[in-house]
């Protein structure tokens, strides 16, 4: 598992909600990370952040809302901010009679700024705020795993957390994180909550792929779309992380572009040796058609052992992700690739690949790696299989 959720390597079949995105693997070592719930600040939603304020401002806070946008972009840190905010405020909206309206409270907040050192942020960065339930998928410490999907278990705390009275008279707030990947039974359970919640409370779906929420919940809650984060933003957020070294303005353009703007997903690809993964990966494509099957052979040696899990996964995921890249470039009538890809191999594919071939590859690939991955196949054939693919 990762700070953002993910799965080892994640296969996403929804693509209008996250097209193209690369889903990077695991990073054990999160020192450089911050959690969203330790985070004091969140970039790049200041629209977001005035609604929120104007709402409370007004007494119109919704009952429940939905963060959508592609992951690791902030929207939890958002969840994690507002929920300090409220908690931290007290009960300020008196009836809250609706989903979208209630009567005006006489309150002048600039932003929804909580100390770092205050006690309501401590209490809910450490689980320990009686008002504030945090649900998120089963994380098995022992196997390392995290459960694809948020299951009817989890979403069946929330109803006694909402029967029980507010301990500190204030708001009680809720955030389903991966609230996209609750199967159909979770989504019945948090559906009923939906229908008649209780006064005061503030119930927060994140979801990534908010297609997958059935429409019955999406129209008892407000959806707010959240944007990916501008090349700024990231730039700004990249340069606040402990210990990174600087970036040039090339490697900032490979990042802004792998990480459709999530600052996750940039932070996983740098520690996960992404720039050399990427590197390797085009050395090797260059060859193209002509494979150099020695340069493959020690490729396949270097990176598929239990202790290389790391960059076999990077390896994996960039190279099919350069693919969806040169698909998607190719379906929507262009020829020009990011500046980073336009390697002479991989111009000529563009130049002499029909649409159809460049989906038969990029399914190829994608199988072939889910197949390694499910049947616990040698990864080192998986690493010379996959240039067989490319050259089918």
């Amino acid at each position: 598992m990762n700070l953002f959720g993910d799965e080892d390597i994640i296969y996403d079949d929804d693509m209008d909600d996250d097209v193209g995105a690369a889903h990077f693997p695991v990073v054990e070592d999160h020192e450089k990370l911050v959690e969203p719930q330790a985070m004091s600040f969140c970039s790049g939603h200041q629209e977001q952040e005035k609604l929120f304020l104007e709402l409370f401002e007004k007494g119109s806070m919704p009952h429940a809302m939905i963060f959508a946008g592609t992951q690791g972009i902030g929207k939890s840190t958002m969840a994690f901010r507002l929920a300090r905010f409220l908690l931290k405020h007290g009960k300020v909206d008196t009836n809250q009679d609706s989903l979208f309206g209630g009567e005006e409270a006489a309150h002048d907040f600039s932003s929804l700024d909580v100390a770092a050192d205050d006690p309501v942020f401590a209490r809910i960065a450490s689980g320990g705020h009686a008002d504030f339930l945090y649900i998120s998928r089963y994380y098995d410490a022992a196997k390392g795993k995290q459960d694809a999907n948020l299951k009817v278990d989890a979403l069946r705390k929330i109803e006694p957390f909402l029967r029980k009275t507010s301990s500190e008279g204030g708001w009680r707030i809720v955030i389903v994180d991966d609230a996209d990947t609750m199967n159909r039974n979770a989504q019945n359970a948090i559906l009923k909550i939906l229908e008649e919640p209780p006064a005061n409370v503030l119930i927060i779906l994140i979801a990534h792929r908010p297609g997958m929420l059935i429409p019955t919940i999406r129209s008892r809650t407000r959806f707010l779309q959240f944007s990916p984060l501008s090349h700024e933003v990231l730039n700004d957020l990249l340069s606040k992380q402990q210990d990174n070294p600087a970036l040039s303005i090339d490697q900032l353009d490979i990042l802004s572009a792998i990480s459709e703007g999530s600052i996750g997903r940039a932070l996983q690809f740098i520690e996960g040796g992404g720039f050399d993964s990427l590197s390797q990966i085009l050395d090797h494509l260059d060859d193209a058609p002509n494979w150099n099957w020695v340069k493959i052979h020690q490729l396949s040696m270097s990176i598929s052992s239990p202790a290389q899990d790391k960059e076999y996964r990077m390896f994996a995921e960039l190279l099919q992700w350069i693919f969806r890249q040169m698909l998607f470039i190719k379906a929507r009538g262009g020829q020009d690739l990011p500046a980073f890809l336009q390697h002479d191999a991989l111009q000529n594919m563009m130049a002499s690949h029909s649409l159809e071939k460049l989906i038969s590859i990029t399914d190829g690939l994608k199988s072939h790696f889910e197949r390694v991955e499910f049947s616990n196949l040698d990864r080192r054939d998986a690493v010379r299989g996959c240039f067989l693919v490319i050259s089918q």
